[in-house]
């Protein structure tokens, strides 16, 4: 039987237009006003596109939010892509139009929940990627891999479409470190240890009355409800018998975080594990 969160989730859609308020709090564009944007003038005319272009062809595993006041700003998600370390985590980003747009590019800003889990997304917030420059020379996206060009800014072409798919592919991709040799390097499976220690703070009951949860929640409850046991085999196939402790506490959180949300994850309990959650439950 479907309760309600699966009810909205199969329902959510991957763009929206939703009112000013429900975006602005904690937005970290928010005092980036464009103050009073003219409905005919070209920046207008220029965003208003880029909406159709979301509405039309966002892939599944991206979703936006548009304020419908403040049509400067907006909001998106991005899932991981299995194949990577970032499989299935969330990944939330605040969107600023400039008066500028389009001859310079958006403004982007990435909630990293103070994890360092990509050296092209900084703790602070900076996205570092060739499509946000306007000259590539300046970018910190400096490998050049042997089927992939740089792409810089291009007023006529680009889109913030295009720069959310770009972060999905080229910067949450499935060997993050290859090519910063000189940034401290983590391998993929520390990566993916980061990526599901985010998933847990995301999953705090809290969270969801937090931005940039609160326009997510039911995507974020949904998306970990039906991911909860993807998420867990990989933990699995990624932990080994000599595994320090800390793989195997996070492990048994991810169970906990996921039972919370609405997933039933207890065959995955070792059996004085679910013996110790059962009595916990009933005391």
């Amino acid at each position: 039987i479907e309760d309600i969160i699966e009810k909205r989730f199969k329902k959510y859609k991957n763009f929206a237009r939703i009112p000013t308020h429900l975006l602005n709090q904690n937005h970290h564009f928010i005092d980036h006003k464009t103050i009073n944007i003219n409905p005919k003038s070209e920046l207008a005319e220029r965003i208003h596109k880029e909406w159709e272009i979301l509405e039309k062809n966002l892939p599944s595993s991206i979703f936006v939010r548009a304020s419908a006041e403040r049509i400067d700003l907006m909001r998106a998600v991005i899932i991981g892509l299995e194949g990577t370390p970032y499989c299935h985590g969330l990944f939330f980003f605040d969107i600023f139009f400039p008066t500028t747009y389009p001859v310079t590019p958006p403004l982007i800003f990435y909630h990293s929940y103070g994890f360092d889990l990509n050296p092209n997304l900084h703790r602070d917030g900076q996205v570092s990627l060739d499509l946000l420059t306007i000259n590539v020379s300046h970018s910190w996206w400096n490998c050049k891999r042997d089927s992939d060009e740089k792409q810089q800014w291009n007023p006529q072409e680009s889109n913030i479409m295009q720069v959310l798919v770009s972060i999905q592919h080229k910067v949450l991709n499935a060997n993050p470190y290859y090519c910063h040799k000189g940034h401290p390097q983590k391998s993929n499976k520390e990566v993916f240890r980061l990526n599901c220690q985010a998933m847990l703070v995301m999953l705090q009951p809290h969270m969801q009355f937090k931005q940039p949860h609160m326009q997510f929640k039911h995507l974020v409850q949904g998306h970990f409800r039906n991911r909860a046991h993807q998420i867990l085999q990989i933990h699995k196939a990624e932990m080994k018998p000599d595994d320090d402790e800390e793989m195997n506490q996070l492990f048994i959180k991810l169970l906990n975080a996921f039972e919370d949300n609405g997933a039933y994850c207890g065959h995955y309990y070792p059996k004085a594990l679910k013996e110790r959650r059962s009595i916990s439950n009933h005391r």
